[in-house]
């Protein structure tokens, strides 16, 4: 039987399932957090590993704080690669935790330098963010319309009566 609506039917897209970046980079950040506070007693287990079995017992012992029931055993191959990649940095710590986090960020949904290139490529992106909140306002200076900064434009007076102030607002301001 055919279908009476085709033209309401969505067509496949082609190519490879897309990964969501944003996603990728927030997890990054995540494992950087997680490994951060695990990394030195981690860094003397995983690092002279020979094996991925010698990584998933590294993690196991050294990675109490991270759920390791559910990232070792399925990755424990990846992150020995990654670990031994010839771009992994052999000094500093904080530059290890970075490139190890980053590389993990996909989970293994892609490469690791892939991984690495997309918490790269998003953490560079410019989020929009208010500046400011304006707000309409009446004053007894005979101002009527937009705030600037929550005073009048006019007179510059930001005093309001008690009954429209908030009192989540005070304590904000006070903090």
């Amino acid at each position: 039987m055919t279908d009476p609506k085709p033209a309401l039917r969505k067509p496949k897209k082609r190519g490879r399932k897309g990964i969501d970046r944003y996603i990728v980079e927030r997890s990054a950040d995540n494992y950087r957090r997680l490994l951060t506070t695990a990394w030195p007693k981690l860094s003397g287990l995983l690092l002279p590993a020979e094996s991925p079995d010698d990584v998933t017992k590294a993690f196991q012992e050294g990675a109490k704080i991270m759920n390791v029931n559910v990232l070792v055993p399925r990755l424990s191959t990846f992150i020995f690669d990654i670990i031994h990649d010839p771009r992994f940095p052999h000094a500093r710590a904080k530059a290890q935790i970075k490139f190890l986090a980053d590389s993990l960020g996909a989970d293994g949904a892609v490469t690791a330098r892939r991984s690495r290139e997309i918490c790269a490529e998003e953490r560079a992106v410019v989020r929009h963010k208010i500046l400011r909140r304006e707000f309409y306002v009446e004053c007894t200076c005979g101002y009527q319309g937009p705030a600037l900064d929550g005073a009048c434009r006019q007179c510059g007076t930001s005093d309001m009566p008690d009954i429209f102030v908030d009192e989540d607002e005070d304590e904000d301001e006070q903090l």
